[in-house]
């Protein structure tokens, strides 16, 4: 198996870990953008190896696209691509549309939304259209979630930002601890287990668990129940539907070819 990445930055370096550990006799090219990440894979791993944007396209039946949108209309159409290639897109602000007329003459690329713990599996994997080779290579670890049109994949990439505010409110919260508390260490190591062990119990099957949770948690005159309130007083739940309702309008715009958002 010859796989080739186009793109080697915080999303591409997990999923070649990933690659390595699972398939250690693959075969592995990296395009040399973002060349300290590039030298620190081909040291760590012998089937792992470093060339020119064409090289990797050259010696790769399965190729993944992971540059920013702007990148990849600058170098793609100077790139000869294979009819049979198997292409993965993992860029956001590109649809399909114009990545299939950068990547002709090969064929029905698809798109997905891998985030850094794909190295360690359980990494929830949004895809249209369906793709063999991505289960083949991702699924054995991660959920393939088979989405019925490229529209439905908008919502999903914009859902992932919910992480950066969840981070900020996780930090939030461990600063708010030490200065009660007064120690650092702990007061992170407390609010990360805190929520990872919470999640972590929660069922993963689409039934409602985080409306079944809020009910668990939330018992009349609780804390839970007042600092949710407060929430919801100031408005910070219809403030974040509203931030999640400009980053779907942005990436439904990318799928129409030719639109820069």
């Amino acid at each position: 198996m010859n796989i080739g990445f186009l793109g080697c930055g915080l999303i591409a370096e997990p999923m070649v870990r990933s690659l390595c550990r699972n398939f250690p006799d693959a075969r592995i090219a990296l395009s040399k953008r973002s060349e300290s990440t590039t030298r620190r894979l081909s040291k760590s791993f012998r089937n792992v190896s470093v060339g020119n944007n064409q090289w990797v396209l050259d010696r790769s039946e399965i190729v993944v696209l992971s540059l920013l949108a702007g990148v990849a209309r600058e170098i793609l159409p100077g790139l000869v691509f294979r009819d049979g290639q198997q292409v993965i897109s993992v860029m956001a602000d590109i649809g399909l549309p114009e990545v299939s007329e950068l990547i002709a003459p090969a064929q029905h690329p698809c798109v997905t939304i891998p985030l850094p713990f794909i190295e360690t599996g359980g990494c929830p994997l949004p895809v249209y259209p369906r793709s063999r080779i991505l289960e083949v290579l991702f699924g054995q670890e991660n959920t393939i979630i088979p989405q019925s049109s490229e529209e439905d994949m908008g919502p999903h990439f914009a859902a992932t930002a919910i992480l950066s505010v969840l981070m900020a409110q996780l930090d939030c919260t461990r600063r708010w601890l030490e200065s009660k508390a007064g120690n650092p260490e702990d007061a992170e190591i407390y609010v990360a287990s805190l929520v990872s062990g919470y999640l972590g119990s929660l069922q993963k099957d689409g039934k409602e668990r985080f409306v079944e949770a809020m009910k668990d948690l939330s018992t009349k005159g609780g804390l839970n129940t007042q600092l949710l309130g407060h929430h919801r007083d100031a408005g910070l739940l219809e403030v974040l539907e509203n931030g999640l309702d400009g980053l779907d309008r942005r990436l439904r715009g990318a799928t129409r070819p030719g639109l820069t958002p």
